[in-house]
């Protein structure tokens, strides 16, 4: 597995120490112990998990070209792309944000074993958006968590003035028609225009960031409760197009 990651870091122009390879392979040895008994990702094979978990994470990273205070991943399911970021070294700590007990477990598991900085929080994000993480987050991401008129609503509220909200996306296609269905809802959350930026993870394989940078504080009343999400947003999924199953990772 070493061989072909670095393999892959070369083709794509990364670099990590190896210090970093190790803690990055121990995640992924870890996530597909658990995986066997529990549907942690729908990324099984070691091979596509390499690309589409690890190096996806890691080129996701590179594009969106920041350096956050903090971090906060919301529906962290196995841990992509936050555990991966910390493994290589890229942030120093992270806060993860799970509604499924079972993988918030796996989380916390996998946080105790590698010796990382992160809490692991079992909570919805938006429960979370009308307590004390309200406004208080300098990166919130999501990855195949809910389609984006969804995601901004729930995790929008977490994302404090001058911060960004940034949603891991498929072929840039789709994420620009999600971008234009989630505009209304941005601006209401109190967000500026979308910024799309795409990689290639591999030939014919193309990924799309949509980062919202958050403009105002999150308005009286928002965002809505569960209950009322799945009456306003009554045909919005969760994403299945980076997971095969949308699994929330």
């Amino acid at each position: 597995m070493k061989a072909q990651l670095s393999a892959l870091l070369l083709e794509s122009g990364l670099i990590l120490d190896e210090a970093a390879i190790g803690r990055v392979l121990r995640y992924q040895a870890l996530l597909a112990e658990a995986n066997a008994t529990q549907n942690l990702t729908a990324l099984r094979s070691p091979d596509v998990f390499l690309r589409e978990g690890i190096l996806d994470s890691l080129l996701a990273w590179r594009t969106l070209g920041v350096a956050p205070q903090d971090i906060l991943d919301v529906g962290s399911g196995g841990g992509l792309p936050a555990i991966v970021w910390l493994a290589a070294g890229y942030a120093p700590r992270a806060t993860l944000v799970e509604a499924e007990k079972r993988k918030v477990e796996f989380l916390r598991s996998v946080v105790e074993q590698m010796g990382l900085d992160v809490g692991v929080c079992w909570a919805r994000a938006e429960d979370e958006a009308r307590g004390t993480m309200r406004d208080g987050v300098s990166l919130v991401t999501a990855r195949a968590v809910a389609s984006a008129p969804v995601a901004v609503e729930v995790c929008g509220g977490l994302v404090r003035p001058g911060g960004l909200l940034c949603l891991l996306k498929g072929e840039p296609g789709r994420a620009a028609e999600e971008a234009v269905a989630a505009a209304a809802v941005a601006a209401r959350m109190g967000f500026g225009g979308v910024d799309r930026r795409s990689y290639r993870l591999a030939e014919g394989i193309e990924r799309t960031l949509l980062i919202y940078r958050k403009e105002r504080p999150t308005p009286a009343g928002r965002p809505i409760s569960f209950a009322r999400l799945k009456r306003e947003f009554p045909s919005q999924r969760p994403s299945a197009e980076r997971e095969g199953a949308g699994e929330g990772e």
